[in-house]
């Protein structure tokens, strides 16, 4: 008995020491344990059947025979409802370093109730250690049942004797699971899924055909017989390994949702499509790939592959098509910014060909933007500003004029364009919130047409002339209507579109007076249309007086009607009038709009000066006749990308006298340029706009001054003029800085967007003397919309050295002339900021100096501690060695 309780007191003091001593050294093992590592956790109504999952076992080891190999075994538990399949196990041990074989020949205890075996490994090790910790991944079967409480097994057996395995440790970790479904939901975590449900998310792996993201767990959760709807949550992360879609599922984005990745393995694509599969409302990117980029979508399918309302950008061939047997199909689309192709077609003897129609597809490569390699059409597409069709595409078949006069406009919190392919019918039906309405007469078949959405508010919304003088003011938004490919109504058959006109209050009060749907001559309903191909028309024509243009023939007008108590303006299409339906419903748009009453604005002034995270945007008019106020806009591009960031600022100043005007930005990020302009609204809501400055917000270290005199001269001569203008430019500059170029960019990947269609952009400005005010802030309400404008290179910009305009003909009041002259003095003030080459995170380094200065400050403590137990360890060992419990049997002499 003393020898036991000896043994025991040496022990006690052993640990004692141990546990004292050491207490600031983390133990190696403890206790196993099994831990789910990658997802992190499971969405809020549990891990989706087929969802692969990541995890770690960690145990203790030494009661094995060092003389018997392998020394150790796991095994790997799991219900037999998940059917869990796809078992991967590390090959070697994270903490011992040792290789462990695929194996279960150390499982020998009694199999829990309602598991199965999924696998195991063993191992042998060189040194002792005291445990270990591996990895391993499986994946839940897709067709698991519901299971509300499912738990993950591992346990350890050691090999104790010759063919003797003991089982010595085990671990579980509970995980709920549930069915898949349809739909089903796609996220890069639990937390992104919320209560979308099922939910796949990333595992931990990054392994071929996109194995380890929740993608193609989703992917493959459902068989190519059962098509499933798979929707993409927020801003969703693949990997370096592109995603295999390899079943005909359809591919949405929810609201803003995209797919790009945050890695430089940038070498393959970001999806590989090899079934007849519909990718639509996306935002798809390659992320952080620069010097080298990665195809979007690369395809290679036997069946029909469609593309629908997506954002393809910043990569490098959006779309690439493999000499396959399926079509491929291209609709809404916004292909941009990529450095290869838009759309590109391997040459091949296969018969899948390209239908590319009504997309926005430019600034990509230079050079040509859709390669069909001779099989396929690229009709109704927008190419770019001032470009050219037989240099936007190769070997596709393309019609002059059957493409879009404007950018489709892009959707609001959405990816694509605002388009919609219909359907016409009998009864009259209504498309993008009851704004365009369509119906065919009761002979013949339905049939498809196109209807895509231009907006308006900008020039770059006017299709083919931009907005020149003399445009109209729109009422609506310009809108391309044209049939479908293949749509052939009969000659008997007619059309009737019906466009809304209430955009704002001045057009639905005076639309619905006497001079226009109140009056009951149809040919002044202002419902107007254009023809780009033949010249039917001169500029644009009212649907219901006969066209002007050199083409015209004779042609009459169409059946026009004003439908007051639906605020719509409706026309009658068919054969027998121009606009036709089978020769102009491939090349028109339309608008409801009214003549202008153009806004004149002398601004003498107009500058930005720079501010901590901040920008006062500052001008000065000397006159402001028939207006009703300003925008400011902003962009981080100086030829596109301009949204407003005020609310309408109204005017201050008078027809014979201007004002001063401010308004302050805040919120911005210092060291970025910036780019305004103002948008001019007329009385009539007219828009017009400045010429584009830039700053840079930060600390200002320089007030460089930039003075510029000139001359234009203005004679009035009828109430709704066309514009000759001549120009006298007297430069004079203070060369006491530098200023940053305001219309200086470096050109991109294609050069035809940056050609503006107007070569001379009009000033809004008149001849009134320059008065100055002292400064008065024009308060504004930011507006809830952040309203687009596509603006392209030069656009609204007031360029003194523009060559002379000449008359323009087509619209109201033809014939008449303005020739103005005018005195202005432009002052900007740009200020220097200084650039940090690298940002420091805000709370770096925070951590470590709160425990240096807590070590700093408590050290005496600490040490007195330690001291104190070690005499207490002195004194106990020395009482216990007197009355005979505390015995070192080593030290004992024989």
């Amino acid at each position: 008995m003393r020898k036991l309780l000896g043994r025991l007191a040496t022990g006690v003091f052993i640990l004692l020491t141990f546990i004292g001593i050491k207490a600031s050294q983390a133990q190696t093992i403890q206790v196993a344990s099994l831990t789910m590592v990658s997802p992190g956790a499971c969405p809020v109504a549990g891990c989706a059947a087929g969802q692969r999952l990541n995890m770690r076992g960690t145990f203790t080891i030494g009661d094995y025979d060092p003389t018997i190999s392998p020394h150790v075994q796991i095994c790997i538990y799991t219900p037999a409802s998940w059917a869990a399949t796809d078992l991967q196990i590390g090959a070697n041990g994270l903490i011992t370093g040792a290789a462990y074989q695929p194996g279960t020949a150390g499982c020998t205890s009694a199999l829990p109730g309602g598991y199965t075996l999924l696998g195991g490994a063993a191992a042998t090790f060189t040194d002792a250690f005291f445990g270990d910790s591996l990895d391993f991944a499986f994946r839940i079967r897709s067709t698991a049942s519901t299971t509300p409480n499912g738990t993950a097994l591992i346990r350890i057996h050691e090999h104790t004797a010759q063919d003797v395995w003991t089982q010595t440790d085990q671990a579980f970790v509970l995980l709920p699971v549930i069915a898949t479904g349809n739909p089903i939901y796609v996220a890069n975590d639990a937390a992104a899924c919320g209560s979308n449900s099922p939910c796949y998310i990333n595992s931990g792996d990054d392994l071929v055909d996109g194995i380890g993201t929740g993608l193609k767990d989703a992917i493959d959760s459902h068989p190519a017989d059962s098509k499933a709807t798979i929707s993409i949550l927020g801003n969703y992360q693949i990997k370096s390994n592109p995603v295999l879609l390899d079943k005909p599922h359809t591919l949405q984005g929810i609201g803003d949702a995209r797919i790009t990745y945050s890695g430089s393995l940038c070498t393959q694509p970001i999806l590989k499509i090899t079934a007849g599969a519909t990718i639509r409302d996306l935002t798809i990117s390659d992320g952080a790939c620069a010097a080298t980029s990665r195809d979007l979508l690369q395809i290679n399918s036997p069946a029909d592959v469609l593309i629908v309302s997506n954002d393809l950008i910043d990569g490098k061939d959006a779309v690439s098509m493999a000499d396959n047997t399926g079509n491929l199909i291209l609709q809404f689309n916004q292909i941009q910014n990529n450095t290869g192709y838009g759309v590109f077609r391997a040459q091949g003897s296969s018969t899948g060909s390209i239908t590319a129609i009504a997309n926005n597809i430019y600034n990509n490569r230079s050079g040509a933007q859709v390669d069909c390699a001779s099989k396929g059409k690229a009709e109704h597409n927008f190419w770019g500003f001032g470009a050219n069709l037989s240099t936007a595409v190769n070997l596709c078949t393309v019609t002059e004029g059957k493409q879009l006069g404007a950018p489709g406009l892009p959707q609001v919190g959405a990816a694509g364009i605002d388009g919609q392919r219909v359907t016409v019918g009998e009864s009259m039906a209504y498309s993008f919130n009851d704004r365009v309405g369509y119906q065919r007469s009761s002979n013949g078949n339905d049939f498809e047409m196109y209807i895509v959405n231009h907006g308006a508010g900008s020039p770059e919304n006017v299709p083919f002339i931009g907005g020149l003088p003399g445009s109209l003011i729109p009422c609506s938004s310009y809108w391309d209507v044209f049939l479908g490919e293949g749509a052939a109504p009969s000659p008997s058959q007619s059309l009737t579109l019906a466009f809304r006109y209430d955009q704002n209050a001045y057009c639905t009060n005076t639309i619905q007076t006497a001079s226009y749907c109140g009056g009951n001559d149809p040919a002044l309903y202002p419902l107007w249309w254009y023809d780009p191909k033949y010249n039917v028309t001169s500029g644009w024509d009212t649907t219901g007086e006969n066209p002007k243009g050199s083409g015209a023939n004779g042609a009459s007008g169409q059946e026009t009607s004003c439908n007051i108590p639906q605020k719509e303006i409706r026309v009658i299409i068919d054969t027998s009038g121009r606009p036709g339906l089978s020769t102009d419903l491939n090349f028109t748009p339309f608008v409801v709009g009214l003549p202008p009453t153009s806004s004149s604005v002398v601004i003498t002034r107009f500058t930005a000066i720079s501010g901590d995270a901040s920008a006062s945007v500052q001008w000065t008019t000397a006159s402001e006749v028939n207006t009703r106020g300003f925008y400011v806009l902003r962009s981080l591009q100086s030829d596109s990308g301009f949204t407003r960031v005020s609310g309408e600022i109204p005017r201050l100043g008078t027809g014979v006298g201007g004002a001063n005007y401010e308004y302050n930005d805040s919120g911005l990020t210092n060291g970025t340029t910036y780019y305004y302009r103002l948008e001019i609204v007329s009385s009539s809501g007219e828009s017009s706009f400045s010429n584009v400055i830039s700053v840079i917000p930060g600390t200002p270290t320089i007030t460089p001054t930039a003075t510029f005199t000139g001359t234009i001269t203005i004679t009035p001569t009828g109430p709704t003029p066309t514009h000759t203008l001549t120009r006298t430019i007297t430069p004079t500059r203070t060369p006491t800085a530098t200023r940053i170029p305001t219309r200086t960019h470096t050109p991109v990947r294609q050069s035809t967007y940056f050609t503006y269609r107007s070569p001379t952009p009009v000033p809004s400005r008149t001849a009134f003397p320059t008065r100055t005010k002292p400064f008065q802030t024009a308060s504004a309400t930011p507006s809830s919309t952040l309203h687009d404008y596509p603006v392209a290179p030069g656009g609204g910009s007031m360029d003194l050295s523009a060559t002379p305009l000449e008359p323009e003909t087509g619209y109201p009041g033809e014939g008449t002339q303005i020739e103005t002259t005018i005195s202005v003095t432009t002052t900007s003030v740009v200020a220097a900021s200084p650039t940090l080459s690298k940002p420091i995170a805000p709370n770096s380094g925070k951590g470590i100096a709160r425990l240096i200065n807590f070590s700093r400050k408590y050290w005496p403590y600490f040490l007195g501690f330690l001291a104190l137990e070690i005499v207490g360890l002195v004194v106990a060992g020395f009482v216990l060695r007197r009355k005979g419990w505390l015995t070192f049997p080593l030290l004992k002499k024989k």
